[in-house]
């Protein structure tokens, strides 16, 4: 009875020096990149600020990370981010989407302390991706990810798009009375190859 009593144990709080809490959050945002953050408990740990501060909020309101609520507000482009929430939870595996306004308005952002001052100091490097001008290239998967970003010069022009975080595309160019207007087209295909086009004319 007691090697059972110990291996149930074992099995409720992880292996012997194994945290029984391990997430990562990963934030994207197609025209600011990816931002990723890491947390461990029992032992509190990882790179958010006060591990600690965040465990415990966990602790108390598991529904934070496994049904964390969006908050809705009218921002600019940087302002709503796509978070995946992937790893373990007192031992148990967890995989959480959402999508939300990045604020401490957004009950999740607030109790584990990852404001914008957070999310900027976990911003990760954007891979780059470059396509000639006049010219469509397509970048394996994985070569490019979601909000890496895609850059073209074409005409004198120096032009940039994130890659979308979805399946399908997105645009930007220039163009104007007099002028030859330029199209850069950035396309998340369902294999996760990019597509990326880069001419005169729009479309």
């Amino acid at each position: 009875m007691a090697l059972l009593a110990a291996v149930i144990a074992t099995l409720a709080v992880g292996a012997p020096g194994k945290p029984s809490t391990a997430l990562t959050f990963v934030a994207l945002n197609q025209s600011v990149g990816r931002a990723v953050f890491h947390l461990e408990c029992h032992p509190a740990g990882g790179d958010i600020a006060d591990a600690a501060r965040a465990c415990a909020a966990i602790h108390r309101e598991p529904e934070l990370v496994t049904h964390p609520k969006p908050f809705t507000c009218a921002g600019a482009t940087f302002s709503w981010w796509d978070i995946t929430i992937r790893g373990r939870l007192d031992g148990r595996p967890i995989r959480t989407r959402t999508s939300t306004c990045w604020t401490s308005q957004m009950e999740m952002i607030r109790r584990l302390g990852i404001g914008w001052q957070s999310l900027r100091r976990h911003l990760v490097p954007r891979r780059r991706g470059v396509v000639g001008a006049g010219l469509t290239r397509t970048f394996l998967p994985d070569q490019l990810r979601p909000a890496d970003f895609v850059i073209c010069t074409i005409l004198g022009h120096k032009l940039m798009t994130g890659v979308p975080l979805m399946v399908g595309s997105s645009s930007t160019g220039y163009g104007g009375r007099n002028v030859v207007s330029v199209t850069l087209r950035v396309t998340l295909n369902r294999d996760r190859s990019v597509t990326a086009s880069c001419h005169k004319g729009t479309y």
